[in-house]
Parts: structure tokens; C-alpha cells; sequence
């Protein structure tokens, strides 16, 4: 009868430990490039120079950005050749990001030549209340100033923050 009881808390413990084990989200590599200071922000001139930043990002230096360019970078920093196309090896997508969304105007999931030439003036668009920044609170994937790391997750390490609870006695 009492190992019905504690089953649940059991059940309970093992996925909180399992939670905080899992790896924070990788990093979107957009923000990551965007953002040079790392200070969660993207500041006027970071706008200013969003479109050369982007193509920092152009591995076949084609002057737009893939699907696969586009993708956040794999934790062993090594990208799979074009030519292996074993899906299983490939980073996951990047999240959906509002940087994204204001950078690919046509919706496709890529950067045309054009879109990443224009992509100062549609960042602009981010900036709600037009202090010439655009924040976390405008940008999630930016990160929150207030978390360790660099913008978009991937630096803090350790468990998500806890709310703060009663004291423990």
C-alpha cells in the first residue's frame, strides 16, 4: 500500500532529473552573428550592418543563406558534407524566430540576396517601442540579458532557473 504512495513521487523525481540533464537549446545562429557584442541587444549599428553580419553566415559564398546555413551550428562544430545527405547527421532546424520572420519577407526558410540587402529595414520593424534596439522582449531568440550566455541560449549550462520558494529549514 505504500509503494502506491511514493510512486508518483518517485515518477516525479526521475523526470525533474531527467529535465535538468537535457542540454539548453542550441543557439540561433542568426541572433549569434547579429548580436557581436553579446549583450542581448542588437544595437543601431548591429542593425546598420545586419546584412554583411548575414553573410559572415554564406559557407558557399553564393551571397544567400540556405535552409542548411541557416541551421544552428552542431555541438561538435563540424557540419556534415552536402554530398554524405544522411539527415540523421544534420542539426535540427532553427527554432522560429522573430529576427527570421522580419529577415525572410517571402516566408521560404531561406535569405535571397535581396532579402539579406533589405534586412536592416525589415530588422527595423522589430523595434516596437523605436529606441533604436531591439531586446530579448522584441527578439526572444536575442536571450535574456538577465541569463548567463551568449544570445540564444547554449552558455549558462546547469538547471533552468528556479522560482523562488518558501526557505528550506
Amino acid at each position: 500500500m505504500k509503494a502506491k504512495r511514493f510512486t508518483p513521487i518517485i515518477l516525479l523525481a526521475i523526470a525533474t532529473s531527467a529535465y535538468s540533464q537535457m542540454p539548453p537549446p542550441p543557439p540561433d545562429p542568426i541572433a549569434k552573428e547579429l548580436d557581436k557584442d553579446h549583450d542581448h541587444q542588437l544595437t543601431a549599428r548591429e542593425i546598420r550592418n545586419a546584412p554583411k553580419s548575414l553573410l559572415k553566415l554564406d559557407e558557399d559564398k553564393d551571397g544567400a543563406l540556405s535552409k542548411e546555413e541557416l541551421r544552428p551550428e552542431p555541438p561538435d562544430g563540424k557540419r556534415p558534407k552536402k554530398e554524405d545527405g544522411d539527415a540523421r547527421n544534420q542539426p535540427p532546424p532553427p527554432p522560429p524566430s522573430a529576427l527570421m520572420d522580419a529577415i525572410d519577407t517571402d516566408g521560404d526558410g531561406t535569405f535571397s540576396k535581396d532579402e539579406i540587402e533589405k534586412s536592416a529595414d525589415t530588422l527595423v520593424a522589430l523595434d516596437k517601442d523605436e529606441d533604436k534596439k531591439i531586446d530579448h522582449t522584441e527578439a526572444p531568440s536575442l536571450g535574456d540579458p538577465d541569463q548567463q550566455g551568449p544570445p540564444g541560449g547554449g552558455g549558462g549550462g546547469g538547471r533552468p532557473p528556479h522560482p523562488p520558494g518558501p526557505p528550506r529549514r
